[in-house]
């Protein structure tokens, strides 16, 4: 799912896998809400994405979701949810937005977020020899 960017250029440019199927129902889920268009997606199991393009180490943005901002900040793992968040409407981004700026709880969402990505190759099926090292 890759989205035409607003007037102007989007306020936020989200990586994720497209090919997890987690990754992409939630990206979806996201997208619809974001009715305005402020946010680009940018699906890197695309055949045409190439991390350097972007200015995004090439093994790291497979290994934890990225966001970039339109000054070129770079937000990765839990911190990328937030940058989500921050741009969408209705009440429960503005809880969630609430929420993690409680101190304490970015890093442990991270210890929480970091497993899951570190697995959800097992978690949605798609463990190869490469992805799914023992």
């Amino acid at each position: 799912m890759t989205t035409a960017a607003p007037a102007g250029g989007p306020q936020l440019q989200v990586f994720y896998d497209g090919a997890c199927p987690l990754c992409r129902r939630e990206m979806a889920h996201y997208g619809r809400r974001d009715r305005a268009g402020k946010i680009q997606w940018v699906d890197i199991a695309a055949a045409d994405f190439h991390a350097a393009a972007y200015g995004l180490d090439p093994q790291r943005v497979h290994e934890v979701m990225h966001t970039r901002t339109p000054d070129g900040r770079i937000y990765t793992e839990v911190r990328s949810f937030v940058k989500i968040w921050e741009l969408l409407p209705g009440i429960l981004p503005r809880l969630l937005r609430w929420l993690f700026k409680v101190p304490g709880v970015v890093p442990v969402a991270g210890v929480f977020y970091r497993l899951f990505a570190r697995n959800r190759y097992r978690l949605t099926g798609r463990c190869t020899p490469e992805s799914c090292k023992i």
